[in-house]
């Protein structure tokens, strides 16, 4: 140092200086970038679950209680479930009852709560709301579904190589877009490796009432010479009428071919585990973001039940289903790509073009060929 200059000497003092400082800051960085994440998650959350039917309904509500169940511990939730909530004044008594609870979170999976999720995220502006088939629109609310017509599709190319009659059997809950859109979507997989295949479709004019499905199965059954049966209902009575007669099913919401397990081909599910972890992460993180989603096959949301572990399909499907598969994976076909057809031969979507998503959300009041409405 004694050859060195003040100027030399100060130099290299202000490089130490810095080099410290910067080490220091790197440090203290990656302390704060590992301590978010303990932080968010050091206290427990409480998330509000509210449900139109039965938490173990082995259907729709089932999937999204046991998604949240299975992210609780990891996540260090607390699960208020308040299942049986009718669309109705009683949705705002159970919000108001969630918020009081202290959940930061309440996750509804109804259509029939729009209206009460919407007073309530304007109420309580301070909660997350995620809503499941929801429209509204505010700052803290996040509306989403999944693309399911697609994995309706691919259960219509087994429902198609596996129909010995060509008579397939379709129970419906209402004529509204989100039903008819994957009564069409089957019939469009179905049709892809069977042209001349026809499905018959029963609207029960339900959700959850099991007589008014099982009716409609048993009168498919007994008009056609029906086959396969498959339905759009959170009752699965039409799987269990089919199953009684030794007819093939193909199930909707929830993986029921335990319960099933000589005629259950395959099922069209939903798998909210993801979607639900990443999302009560980013509320917690103060990455929350409200609007519209709707994810499709992708995203792992929504999921066809695998013929091969359930053992009943034709091995055809196997080929068939890898090739759609991938068709979906590249982005280079949805199911809804001209040229289609309605059941009255009038060309609906031309050769080149594709159903928009606000027609389909919103405007599907017709079906494609193939489809005869009982």
């Amino acid at each position: 140092m004694r050859n060195l200059s003040m100027k030399q000497i100060s130099l290299i003092v202000s490089v130490i200086v810095f080099s410290i400082l910067l080490l220091t800051v790197i440090i203290i960085l990656n302390f704060t970038k590992g301590d978010v994440r303990v932080d968010v998650l050091k206290d427990s959350t409480k998330v509000g679950l509210i449900l139109g039917g039965p938490k173990d309904d082995r259907s729709w509500g089932q999937s999204h209680y046991e998604a949240l169940i299975s992210v609780a511990d990891d996540l260090n939730l607390e699960i208020i479930c308040r299942d049986n909530v009718p669309g109705d004044e009683k949705c705002s008594d159970v919000i108001r009852e969630l918020a009081g609870s202290g959940c930061r979170i309440i996750i509804a999976n109804s259509l029939g709560y729009g209206k009460y999720i919407n007073a309530a995220a304007a109420e309580f502006p301070d909660i997350w709301f995620l809503h499941a088939t929801g429209l509204e629109e505010a700052p803290n609310i996040c509306t989403f579904f999944g693309r399911m017509y697609q994995i309706r599709y691919l259960s219509g190319i087994v429902a198609g190589l596996q129909t010995e009659t060509g008579s397939i059997g379709y129970v419906a809950s209402f004529p509204i877009s989100e039903v008819n859109r994957g009564i069409n979507a089957f019939t469009l997989g179905v049709r892809s490796v069977n042209p001349d295949a026809v499905v018959h479709v029963a609207f029960c004019e339900s959700w959850d009432d099991g007589a008014a499905a099982k009716s409609c199965a048993e009168k498919l059954m007994d008009s056609y010479d029906t086959d396969i049966m498959t339905m759009h209902t959170n009752s699965a009575a039409p799987l269990e009428a089919a199953n009684e007669r030794g007819i093939w099913t193909i199930g909707y919401n929830y993986d029921n071919s335990d319960v099933f397990p000589y005629t259950y081909l395959t099922g069209c599910v939903w798998n909210w585990e993801p979607y639900y972890r990443e999302q009560i992460l980013a509320c917690l993180q103060g990455k929350f973001s409200s609007g519209y989603k709707w994810l499709g096959i992708e995203s792992g949301i929504v999921k066809l039940v695998d013929p091969a572990e359930t053992g009943n399909a034709v091995p055809a499907c196997r080929e068939a289903l890898e090739k759609a598969r991938a068709r979906f994976d590249t982005f280079s076909f949805d199911v809804f790509y001209g040229p289609i057809r309605d059941n009255t031969g009038e060309i609906r979507i031309p050769e080149g073009e594709s159903m928009s998503d606000v027609n389909m959300l919103n405007r599907f009041d017709w079906y494609v060929e193939g489809v005869e409405i009982d």
